[in-house]
């Protein structure tokens, strides 16, 4: 008699199973066994059913513990693609991703955003150009949108993004003429979901890009908050009657520790200024002394109120790697209670992270449809 799990068909099983895979990346069927509950005959019929439809090959072997190599399962690649595209204030930044994660194109052009038909019409055909450049209409599963600013996924709004200058735009507007399905989300959103693929640990994301905000995953779901406005982190309070943010309020971290910040005021270039940090610039240093020391209260502000992991993106982020460790000793002056500053990271994917979890998301959509 075959098992079956309580309270799920085959159907959601397979989907399960398919998950499990796209999130780690790899998998063998112990490991699948384990972690989903479910006997190795059920785990043997259901990997045989991914295979034969194509979706799950074997990819080599892990390395022995004693007894038999376990075979290493991944998802197929080549035959389904799904594309990222991320929203900004002056450019469009596009990526191509495969089912089993691979990169496998990127693109980023000048388009500067306006809420007008032309903007989007020209999206549409940018968008366009590069699916038929890559030859990879025929296995589009659609395009993940990533847009700064808070949305209502409910109302199909674009509530407010300060990035864009942008307020209430439908968010079909920006589909209207892309013609494959779409899917939209917040930035910082798609960041952490790039950031956090197969993690299990409660996280916290904070995007230090033209704007600052963030993303929080608890118990490995995103946290959207009561009214979309979760992680909105560059409106927490640091320096009470300090500079005055575009929100109106004065103090916030954004007008501190936002990308625009370092950015170099001749070029707008933030490798500009880190170049100039790295040589030692005397106007560097300081204007770093004075952005570290803030983003070191927000951190530990963060560390506070979650007790949980941190990660550090966005285009500021994507700079950060080599200034960690100094980070993480201005961190021990605050914190009296962490002895263990390895909570605090800096993103993988660097500057790349939301139009790469846009187009995770896509993937993410098609798993959840597998009949």
């Amino acid at each position: 008699m075959k098992e079956t799990v309580k309270g799920e068909g085959r159907r959601e099983t397979r989907i399960r199973m398919a998950r499990y895979i796209f999130e780690h990346k790899a998998a063998s069927r112990q490991e699948l066994s384990g972690a989903l509950e479910l006997s190795m005959p059920t785990v043997f019929q259901y990997v045989n059913d991914l295979m034969n439809r194509g979706l799950v090959i074997e990819a080599g072997e892990y390395n022995s513990t004693g007894g038999r190599k376990a075979k290493m399962l991944r998802l197929q690649a080549g035959i389904y693609s799904a594309l990222g595209v991320e929203i900004s204030r002056r450019h469009v930044r596009m990526v191509l991703v495969d089912l089993s994660g691979t990169l496998l194109e990127r693109k980023s052009l000048v388009l500067g955003y306006e809420n007008t038909s032309e903007y989007y019409e020209a999206l549409g055909q940018a968008i366009e150009a590069f699916v038929q450049e890559q030859k990879a209409a025929a296995g589009l599963l659609g395009v993940g949108m990533s847009i700064p600013g808070i949305l209502d996924l409910e109302a199909g709004l674009l509530r407010q993004s300060h990035a864009l200058g942008a307020k209430n735009v439908g968010l079909k507007s920006f589909s209207r003429y892309i013609p494959f399905p779409v899917y939209f989300e917040n930035d910082a959103n798609n960041a952490a979901c790039a950031e956090l693929e197969g993690k299990t640990k409660d996280t916290v994301y904070l995007s230090l890009n033209d704007t600052v905000g963030g993303a929080i995953f608890l118990a490995s779901q995103l946290y959207r908050g009561d009214n979309y406005k979760s992680a909105e982190f560059g409106h927490m309070m640091i320096v009470p009657g300090g500079r005055r943010c575009y929100c109106g309020k004065e103090g916030c971290l954004d007008p501190y520790c936002s990308a625009q910040v370092l950015r170099d005021p001749q070029d707008q270039s933030l490798e500009r200024f880190f170049d100039r940090l790295r040589q030692g610039e005397e106007g560097a240093k300081a204007l770093w002394d004075e952005y570290a020391g803030h983003l070191t209260i927000a951190i530990d502000s963060l560390r506070t109120i979650f007790d949980c992991d941190i990660v550090l993106g966005g285009d500021v982020g994507g700079y950060l790697a080599p200034w960690l460790p100094e980070l993480e000793d201005r961190l021990r002056k605050y914190n009296n209670v962490d002895t263990d500053i390895s909570f605090l990271r800096v993103g993988k994917f660097c500057r790349e992270s939301s139009v790469v979890g846009a187009a995770r998301q896509v993937m993410s959509h098609y798993i959840d449809t597998i009949d």
